[in-house]
């Protein structure tokens, strides 16, 4: 599979893009960004992939003063980026307070007044407060309110902690500070593991949680925590006195499948992503209507592991299943589509593999770029370049930060007739890698 270069110069010190010359490629239809993920700008609005109707869920529940569950699909530094890319010129806030008052929503006035609250907040409204920006992507918020470290070793205390270290981790400006910031995080989910008098459920989510974080570094090393992670949420389960709920069974199932994994014995991790998928559909079907979206959103991430799973013993039909399960799961999550397109990519099939990633591009952020430079990859390789040249200059366009793209522009507009759009891939090239790093 070809990379997706990206430069890493901050898209804020690029000048203006120039238009691309007109007449010179077909123009791909906007992708649907701001409809499909509108609650990340109202926090209520209906509809979209799973994380954007989580979203929702949150503003709903911040506004009743319900608790603010985690979420497992995290909004990330460049879903906003891509927003703000796709349409520079509608409301693209970094802060909640930024976008204008005539604009907000009854939930995200709420949240506004919460923020510009913050000293008069108990803790564990604080916890609330920055559970919520974190799902909506508002990493310089949480930065700017809570301290590098956090008073305090109850639970809500401790996510702020965690939140911190995570937006630290998001807003660093090289490898060595995020890792670094990475490392405290787990050190404050270490601490949520070990404290006795927190709930089980918490504690065996955090134990659970801390397997997967413990997959990185060295193997032999990253084994030996893991097993002692696994031990530990296996103690904790075995002296709650009661059998923990579905889904946070699915969660540690999924967890524990890294070890055998990470020991080559691909049965065992499929036998164990089996009993995830299992507990996680009993978990949809159990589920009443306020813990119904936690519940559907846990099936994404276990169909993606064993579709993973499914790849790396050489079972090509199971991750098919599972990547087309994905799809069907979570139809508007371009994401999905993009694990479809590169697994069918993968496998030389390049016309499907075309249509899942236009798919993808249409659903939009922040896939889009990516999505629409596979697609004309794919064309290049069908030997249609003329479907390439309007995909891959929609790709320039969604991503000030991508090369791939104006590369492969610049590459295939060989013809005398596409001189003009040459030209332009070769001058924003120049301009993107000349960008301050």
């Amino acid at each position: 599979m070809e990379k997706f270069l990206r430069t890493k110069g901050s898209v804020g010190d690029l000048p203006p893009m120039q238009e691309p010359p007109r007449g010179t490629f077909e123009p791909e239809p906007a992708p649907r960004s701001r409809e499909l993920l509108a609650s990340y700008f109202d926090l209520e609005s209906p509809g979209g992939p799973l994380h954007a109707q989580c979203t929702a869920d949150v503003g709903r529940r911040l506004a009743q003063d319900l608790p603010v569950p985690v979420h497992q699909i995290a909004s990330l530094g460049l879903l906003r980026q891509a927003l703000k890319t796709e349409e520079p010129g509608r409301p693209n806030p970094d802060h909640p307070r930024d976008l204008p008052v005539s604009l907000r929503s009854a939930r995200w006035q709420h949240l506004c007044a919460l923020t510009e609250n913050w000293s008069g907040l108990s803790t564990g409204d604080r916890s609330r407060l920055v559970t919520a920006l974190a799902k909506l992507g508002f990493w310089k918020t949480i930065a700017a309110l809570v301290p590098t470290d956090p008073a305090g070793r109850d639970l809500d205390a401790l996510r702020l902690a965690y939140f911190r270290h995570n937006a630290d981790a998001q807003l660093a400006g090289d490898a060595r500070s995020a890792a670094a910031a990475f490392v405290r995080a787990r050190g404050v989910m270490e601490t949520i593991a070990r404290t006795e008098a927190f709930d089980p459920a918490v504690r065996y989510g955090a134990a659970a949680h801390m397997i997967v974080l413990c997959a990185k570094g060295e193997k032999q090393k990253a084994l030996a925590d893991m097993r002692y992670w696994l031990a530990a949420a296996d103690e904790v389960a075995d002296r709650a006195g009661v059998e923990m709920e579905p889904l946070h069974t699915s969660i540690y199932w999924r967890g524990v499948a890294f070890i055998p994994f990470f020991e080559g014995d691909h049965a065992e991790v499929d036998r164990q992503l089996q009993l995830a998928e299992k507990y996680a559909l009993e978990a949809v079907a159990l589920a009443d209507g306020d813990a119904r979206l936690l519940a559907l959103e846990n099936v994404h991430p276990v169909l993606e592991t064993s579709g993973r799973s499914a790849k790396a013993r050489r079972d090509i039909e199971g991750a098919e299943r599972f990547y087309r399960r994905m799809t069907e799961w979570d139809p508007l999550d371009p994401k999905a589509h993009v694990r479809l397109a590169d697994f069918l990519m993968g496998e030389s099939r390049v016309v499907e593999a075309r249509e899942a990633y236009r798919t993808a591009a249409g659903l939009g952020a922040p896939y889009a770029s990516y999505a629409h430079c596979q697609a004309a990859r794919c064309s290049l390789r069908l030997e249609q370049p003329d479907q390439a040249h309007g995909a891959l200059v929609a790709s320039a366009s969604l991503d000030r930060q991508a090369l791939s793209p104006l590369i492969l522009l610049r590459d295939i507009s060989t013809d005398g007739g596409l001189a003009p759009l040459r030209q332009w891939a070769v001058d924003e090239l120049a301009v993107r890698m000349r960008a301050p790093r």
